[in-house]
């Protein structure tokens, strides 16, 4: 049963992550989405020519439409995760009353969780994201473009993302001496979110590279995975699936290590106030 906790943690975590990381995706994507004449050199170059000829805020053009779309993703990603979680600690309940204590999720239970979140997260992106406006436009199979590239990059990216996120916070928190992340300083929590997010685009980012070929194609060049993949090479060789790679990194560490910080403060702040109502 979904908690309305989980989804309202999610929501903030979105409002923390777009503002914290939009600047690094519109730089990501204008560099994925540049023709062979290349108008930025590199992420440095996109960063100062966009403010320079477009002024500061085109840094964050699109905070909207990207806030909402992120608010959904998230509340959806973090809601099913903690559906998961509730599902993997009733099978665990035999073994929380024999040790009379609670059972102690590891990091493979917590990077399981996530892969199951990221398909729920994927059916968002693929079929569900921008329903109206492409449905008018392709009709019903426009919904599912690059849905299998959606998957093939949700469902791993959050199997890594959470695993990372719980292996790195676990790590902390025993080596300083504390019980869980949940007492570790908030500055631990965003480091560890930017670090897990980092390590997990690093390896995801020629997925998403394929995502936006697959969805970015006309509709009259309905693309495969595989014809994607063709493309990005034809074109562009083994570097076509590392362009703006470094943009997605560097937006990936503050993204979503602000991500995981209004998550967990979320979390905290409901702890304290049950905390208070049971005095």
């Amino acid at each position: 049963m979904l908690d309305p906790r989980e989804t309202l943690s999610g929501v903030v975590g979105a409002f923390c992550c777009v503002y914290a990381g939009l600047p690094f995706e519109v730089v990501k994507v204008r560099l994925q989405t540049q023709g062979k004449e290349r108008a930025y050199k590199g992420v440095t170059d996109a960063f100062r020519r966009i403010a320079t000829e477009e002024g500061v805020f085109a840094l964050w053009k699109g905070a909207v439409p990207a806030l909402s779309s992120s608010i959904i993703e998230n509340s959806v990603l973090f809601s099913a995760n903690g559906v998961a979680k509730r599902a993997v600690l009733a099978l665990h309940a035999r073994q929380r009353a024999e040790h009379e204590g609670e059972y102690q999720l590891t990091t493979l239970d917590e990077a399981l969780m996530g892969g199951v979140a990221g398909c729920f997260s994927a059916t968002y992106h693929g079929p569900v994201d921008c329903l109206v406006k492409v449905a008018k436009k392709e009709g019903i199979s426009g919904l599912f473009r690059g849905y299998s590239a959606v998957l093939l990059r949700d469902v791993p990216f959050s199997f890594l993302f959470f695993g990372t996120y719980q292996a790195i916070t676990s790590t902390v928190a025993s080596l300083l001496g504390k019980k869980s992340k949940n007492d570790l300083n908030p500055l631990y929590i965003l480091t560890s979110g930017g670090l897990a997010g980092a390590t997990s685009w690093g390896i995801m980012f020629p997925v998403d590279v394929l995502k936006s070929r697959m969805q970015t194609a006309s509709a009259s060049e309905t693309l495969t995975l595989r014809g994607a993949f063709r493309s990005v090479y034809s074109q562009h060789g083994i570097h076509g699936f590392y362009r703006g790679w470094s943009a997605a990194v560097m937006r990936a560490f503050p993204a979503n290590g602000s991500l995981f910080l209004g998550v967990e403060m979320t979390h905290r702040a409901f702890r304290w106030f049950d905390g208070r109502r049971e005095d």
